[in-house]
């Protein structure tokens, strides 16, 4: 992929993050940010910032109450509303040079969302449930969570999902467990209508939690962009070719566009518009077309002591802001060198969330 793309990939519950982090610490390393009373960082101040070696972050909904929402294809829509802050941490490693590596993350015991499905037509998955984090979820880099549990619940049920060592086992009001192999196996129950609902539900809440942990992380990846789009805005680059014939009405070769709406130097409150136009992506298989506005950016100093304490698109107490989406993900196919797309497999992702990275 090229500096700009991302992986969008909805409902999937892969868990496989990139290290998107970095970007979020190298902008201000190097010296970008707003300046003001809040002790955001000056422009051309070049004193070396010190990263800490733990960050917690926080996803929470936005403040026009707009729900991340995305529509399933011909067969469903789901809202995610976050009840409160979703909270997690971030383990990093930074050296001399500022150098930061990713190490890990952490999903919080309580961190909860509500989830609301409606079917285009009449389906047993239909209503609201909520997904809780029960035991703090762990991952390393690039690996699958080694452990942690969540709960579905709805008024009838309680799914009790915990990972394990060398599997996924799921528990349905205190029943016979049930057992996968991967996350990825469970989550190819969402749109199986021959397996049991409560199965599918559990599918899906997990799904949920890997795709709003998984936009977080997205968005936080094109941070590090930032500085050299205000300097050369807009920017743009190209995508992957499709090598054979496009679907029918898609570009061969689309791209992406980043344009930032401020003036001057960047600074707190700038907003960017993250464009994609019909961008395929060779290594998913997913063509990605619409536009992702980043509002309100925010990056905070500590000046005591020349320390990063916060920085991301909106707020956590009501301030406007945050990660708008009016986005359409599109899963290709090919066959003989001609690609095409099915309608159960496009997913128009709208609505949004504010998401914060900050100092414990």
């Amino acid at each position: 992929m090229t500096m700009l793309q991302t992986r969008v990939q909805p409902w999937r519950a892969l868990w496989l993050f990139p290290v998107v982090v970095l970007g979020v610490l190298s902008i201000v390393a190097t010296g970008g940010g707003g300046d003001g009373d809040d002790g955001a960082i000056v422009p051309g101040d070049d004193l070396p910032l010190n990263i800490l070696p733990n960050y917690n972050f926080f996803v929470t909904n936005l403040s026009s109450g707009e729900l991340l929402t995305a529509s399933v294809g011909e067969l469903f829509t789901v809202s995610v509303d976050i009840d409160s802050l979703f909270p997690g941490n971030l383990d990093l490693n930074t050296d001399a040079n500022n150098n930061v590596t990713f190490v890990s993350y952490r999903l919080r015991r309580t961190a909860r969302v509500d989830l609301t499905v409606t079917g285009n037509q009449p389906s047993p998955l239909d209503g609201t449930f909520a997904v809780i984090v029960t035991e703090e979820i762990d991952a390393m880099f690039d690996q699958e969570p080694g452990s942690g549990a969540f709960e579905v619940i709805t008024p009838t049920e309680t799914v009790v999902v915990t990972i394990l060592s060398n599997g996924i086992e799921l528990v349905l009001n205190g029943g016979a467990p049930v057992v996968f192999n991967t996350l990825e196996e469970l989550s190819d129950l969402i749109d199986d209508d021959t397996q049991e609902t409560w199965l599918r539900r559990a599918a899906l809440g997990a799904g949920a939690l890997e795709f709003l942990v998984s936009q977080f992380f997205d968005v936080a990846d094109v941070l590090d962009e930032l500085e050299f789009v205000t300097l050369n805005s807009p920017v743009a680059e190209p995508c992957d070719m499709f090598q054979g014939t496009p679907p029918v009405g898609v570009l061969g070769q689309g791209e992406i566009t980043v344009t930032w709406l401020g003036s001057g130097e960047l600074s707190d409150g700038d907003d960017f518009d993250w464009s994609f136009n019909q961008c395929w992506s060779e290594d998913d298989d997913e063509l990605l077309d619409g536009t992702i506005t980043l509002q309100n950016y925010t990056e905070t100093v500590d000046t005591n002591n020349n320390t990063l304490f916060e920085i991301g698109f909106g707020g956590l107490s009501g301030q406007p802001g945050g990660v708008l989406y009016d986005f359409t993900v599109s899963d290709t196919e090919e066959n003989q060198g001609v690609y095409t797309i099915s309608p159960d497999d496009v997913v128009v992702v709208s609505g949004g969330f504010a998401l914060i990275i900050q100092q414990p």
